[in-house]
């Protein structure tokens, strides 16, 4: 009988399956189309000299309403297994940050007149 044979193992790696969450995604994408509502109801409103129809409320609301939808889904997609977390962050920053905006706006609004 001769010394026993060392058996060698394999070095293991461990691949994961980190992806992009779709929910993310959509949040960042829902935060893009608010910030082009936005920029184009300022631009506009500035174009006519604060005369603008009553239109333009509506899509305010609707921008604060793709905000708000666009932080739940970034929420959502935090606790997601195995997702990269950078552009949920972002999904929650940038609607947040025009939320906070869209709130500015209303306050210099109500004030001024």
């Amino acid at each position: 009988m001769g010394k026993p044979v060392k058996i060698h193992k394999k070095k293991s790696f461990m691949f994961t399956t980190r992806h992009y969450s779709f929910m993310s995604i959509m949040g960042i994408v829902l935060g893009i189309i608010s910030v082009i509502f936005g920029a184009a109801m300022v631009f506009q409103s500035y174009r006519n000299e604060g005369n603008v129809d009553a239109g333009f409320g509506s899509t305010g609301l609707f921008s604060v309403l793709l905000g708000v939808i666009g932080i739940v889904c970034g929420i959502k997609s935090l606790g997601e297994r195995d997702t990269y977390i950078a552009p949920a962050i972002a999904a929650i920053a940038i609607n947040g940050l025009m939320i906070i905006c869209y709130a500015v706006m209303i306050v210099i609004a109500a004030t001024a007149g």
